[in-house]
């Protein structure tokens, strides 16, 4: 029988930060394996392992001890793969703070290979301040210049088989090790994702937009439209199976925050 696995990483946070993505994820009965990684100051592991999750605590090598959890996260999902004894069918590597499941992730018919997310596409990595600086402060202006005119893939929901996936994480955590301390690095790791996605680094991709599965509001414009049921609905008018950054739209922020509240 074959086994699906959701990877996250919870350094920081306490149960209040993550429980509409673990609840959300009860509700949608997902049976496979979830993974989050904390730090000694995440709080409430109580009532965050009662939701099924394996905790794993966070160790750093001293050759790490400077790159963001960001970038650290990768080389923690490598090193569980690599030791956890099993085969998965599919791997799912989110956000957990502003990720929340409307239906079970791996219900959704994932190609083979690995598949990512494509935020809105009226922003592209060029004119967005943000994924601009990380590329330009870790990969340089020539890298810029080639990814600016390309559409921003978001780093935060990932799906892959298992080969896929380590073909990844071996990708990002190459690029990951040359890390340079600057000031507002800590995302650099999606600069990364971005050139292996527009650079044809990645062997068998699929790109999602906000048509598809994986609903990512950083870039759009106004609330989401939702159904009579409160499901919140992607660009063609179907729930989403999963809603990203949902932390940007301060009503729906409340809404669901105030939905799992208790």
């Amino acid at each position: 029988m074959t086994k699906n696995l959701i990877l996250g990483l919870a350094a920081g946070y306490h149960y209040g930060d993550v429980r509409p993505f673990l609840a959300s994820l009860d509700r949608v009965a997902f049976a496979g394996d979830l993974v989050l990684f904390v730090s000694d100051t995440t709080r409430d592991l109580d009532k965050i392992t009662a939701h099924g999750a394996t905790i794993t605590p966070t160790e750093r090598t001293e050759v790490l001890k400077d790159i963001p959890y960001n970038g650290l996260r990768y080389f923690l999902y490598t090193e569980w793969l690599a030791t956890c004894g099993q085969t998965y069918d599919r791997i799912l590597l989110a956000d957990v703070r502003d990720v929340i499941f409307q239906r079970e992730p791996f219900s959704y018919p994932w190609p083979d290979g690995i598949s990512c997310t494509l935020e809105d596409g009226s922003a592209t990595i060029g004119n967005c301040p943000h994924n601009s600086h990380w590329v330009q402060g870790h990969l340089g202006d020539d890298m810029l210049a080639r990814l600016a005119d390309r559409p921003i893939s978001c780093s935060g929901t990932t799906v892959a088989d298992q080969p896929a996936m380590l073909d990844y994480l071996e990708k990002q955590t190459d690029s990951l090790r040359t890390y340079v301390p600057a000031h507002r690095m800590a995302g650099y790791d999606q600069a990364i994702h971005n050139m292996l996605i527009h650079t044809g680094r990645l062997d068998n991709m699929t790109l999602f937009d906000n048509s598809g599965p994986i609903l990512t509001l950083g870039q759009t414009q106004g609330e989401p439209a939702q159904d009579a049921e409160g499901y919140i609905l992607n660009d063609v008018g179907e729930q989403a199976h999963l809603v990203h950054q949902y932390d940007r739209k301060p009503a729906l922020f409340n809404a669901i925050r105030k939905q799992f509240a208790h």
